[in-house]
């Protein structure tokens, strides 16, 4: 008997910081295997935080999704070198905060099966870009930062 392997989804992913650190926002496009059209839109905005932290909180989200949809299989598509070279061992975490963000991403990694990232051009990432952007142009009435002690604790 041999069984068959799921098509991968294809998911593309990008933060935004306006201000760095200001108003921030991650958009997330998830694709099944064909790429005939998203299946899945993510545009949050985040609150105030770094475009480090952003990229990463795009990363973070397109993992809960994939998670969530019960998928074992993923390719996951950013255009920051710095967050792709991190997650990838290729560069070291010297900052706490990305640390511990790199510690949230390798936690959610375990859960699924199969996922790997690919470095793509900016020119090629532009619908999650579309997404980030809308969400960090959402600058909330009701201040509201990012707070990494919540999600240690």
């Amino acid at each position: 008997m041999t069984t068959q392997r799921s098509e991968p989804l294809i998911v593309y992913i990008d933060g935004s910081s306006r201000g760095n650190p200001g108003p921030a926002g991650v958009g997330v496009v998830v694709f099944e295997a064909d790429m005939k059209s998203p299946v899945a839109e993510i545009s949050k905005y985040i609150g105030t935080a770094t475009n480090n932290i952003a990229e990463y909180e795009a990363l973070i989200h397109a993992l809960k999704y994939i998670i969530d949809a019960q998928k074992t299989r993923a390719v996951i598509k950013l255009d920051s070198e710095l967050i792709y070279k991190q997650v990838t061992g290729k560069y070291k975490v010297r900052k706490p905060h990305l640390a511990i963000q790199l510690r949230r991403v390798r936690m959610l990694q375990q859960r699924i099966k199969e996922v790997s990232l690919l470095l793509i051009p900016r020119s090629e990432n532009k619908l999650a870009d579309r997404l980030a952007q809308r969400a960090s142009n959402k600058i909330k009435r009701k201040k509201q930062s990012f707070s990494q002690k919540k999600l240690i604790e």
